[in-house]
């Protein structure tokens, strides 16, 4: 089963860390499948594909809520 996962990746240019950060929620079956398809996704949008790469810094699973649903629509 697949969940969301808020990966965030850090941008390097020839092995030096630039300080950018790209961040993206992806779906994939554990953690690592997600950091690792969210570093495909995002290198094949650099600038200079050829001396930039991304590394993925963290990836935390993404849990909505369901306990303020029935809250929120009896507000409504």
């Amino acid at each position: 089963m697949q969940k969301l996962f808020k990966v965030t990746l850090g941008v390097d240019y020839a092995a030096r860390d630039t300080g950018r950060r790209i961040t993206m929620c992806v779906r994939e079956t554990d953690s690592l499948s997600a950091a690792i398809r969210a570093e495909s996704l995002a290198d094949k949008r650099l600038a200079r594909p050829a001396v930039e790469y991304t590394h993925a810094i963290s990836v935390t699973p993404v849990v909505r809520s369901t306990a303020a649903a029935p809250a929120m629509a009896m507000a409504a």
